[in-house]
């Protein structure tokens, strides 16, 4: 029994040995494990852990990219300055080519129209005689003999021929004036042609022409001028634009004119009834223009349809005396040729009267 007891301590003995060491195994282990998942766990901090120098490294990037940044943006912004620079340079450079354009164009203009005044000489109302007046009488010309060609009138007679050729001077004149009266108180544009208003034509031209629309609608057939519409009414149709076509015409023959025409531009052929004669005015006892006093008929003078006397009939500079064929008549105002000539060259222009 004594051996028995000894052998089963003996065994629980090794039993006790063999359970403490596998338990120490156990806990050795699951130490080195525990020990191996802490030393990975470290390296990986130790690697995602900046250290000091690269933290200064990673600054001293981002402030040499933001100085880039900023190098560029400047760059780029005095790129804009001086592209915006430019573009104004050259627009300011167009602005004032257009203005020297225009302004030699305007002087251009101005040369030709004051030389197609001295060309022109005096601007009046003088209308020749109707080259019919010795065959029709008071009644008016059927339309057969308004489209008949002023050469075709003239055969009627040699005053009558003498009459035909007085008129198509006078409508060549008509329409030279027509030319350096666009000229001056129209505009040019940026093609260098010249248009002006109907309304600022008429206003300007009322004691120049007789017959405005009368005169266009002339100038229009043989392309002088051109413009919308057929026959123009002041206050309707003052927007119309005048266009200038030709700066000169050359003289016409008697074949050039229709008796229409020459109708059409001198209002005052129209043939009234005897109380409208010429001498109703001269035998009225009208009032004198210049100076407002009774005019008798022995001292009638009649100049822009006003009646004045003789003496009242001067220049308006050098008080010279006139006569009604040779005066130039400006918004009911008269000059000698001499000084109606000085003031367009002194002005410029037609408004030398205000």
């Amino acid at each position: 029994e004594e051996e028995e007891e000894e052998e089963k301590k003996k065994k629980e003995e090794t039993e006790e040995v063999a359970r403490q060491k596998t338990d120490l195994d156990r806990k050795q282990t699951r130490e080195s494990q525990e020990t191996g998942k802490r030393g990975r766990s470290t390296t990986v901090n130790k690697q995602r852990r900046p250290t000091k120098k690269s933290t200064t490294e990673e600054r001293q990037r981002k402030m040499t990219l933001a100085l880039e940044r900023q190098e560029q943006d400047m760059a780029r912004f005095k790129d804009e300055a001086r592209r915006k620079m430019e573009q104004e340079k050259r627009e300011q450079e167009y602005k004032n080519a257009v203005k020297q354009q225009e302004h030699r164009t305007r002087e251009t203009v101005g040369q030709k129209a004051r030389a197609a005044v001295e060309k022109l000489g005096t601007h009046t109302l003088n209308i020749p005689d109707d080259p019919l007046d010795d065959q029709v009488g008071d009644d008016e010309p059927n339309e057969k003999v308004m489209e008949r060609r002023l050469s075709v009138v003239a055969q009627r007679s040699t005053k009558s021929k003498e009459r035909a050729e007085a008129a198509t001077k006078w409508l060549d004149k008509q329409i030279r004036t027509l030319i350096a009266q666009i000229q001056v108180h129209g505009k040019v544009d940026t093609e260098g042609v010249t248009h002006a208003e109907f309304g600022v034509l008429f206003r300007e031209t009322e004691n120049v022409f007789e017959a405005l629309s009368g005169l266009l609608i002339t100038a229009r057939k043989h392309k002088v001028v051109s413009f919308e519409g057929d026959m123009l009414f002041q206050g309707r149709d003052n927007q119309v634009l005048i266009t200038l076509l030709k700066t000169e015409i050359t003289d016409s023959s008697l074949e050039t004119y229709t008796y229409r025409q020459f109708r059409a531009c001198s209002i005052s052929h129209k043939r009234k009834g005897k109380g409208f004669q010429a001498t109703s005015m001269q035998t009225s006892n009208a009032k004198c223009h210049a100076c407002g006093k009774t005019v008798y008929p022995m001292e009638f003078v009649s100049a822009n349809d006003l009646p004045m006397h003789k003496t009242c009939f001067r220049c308006t500079d050098c008080k010279c005396t006139l006569t009604p064929s040779n005066y130039a008549a400006l918004n009911n105002k008269f000059y000698c040729k001499t000084h109606y000539e000085s003031n367009y060259k002194k002005r410029g222009s037609y408004a030398f009267d205000e």
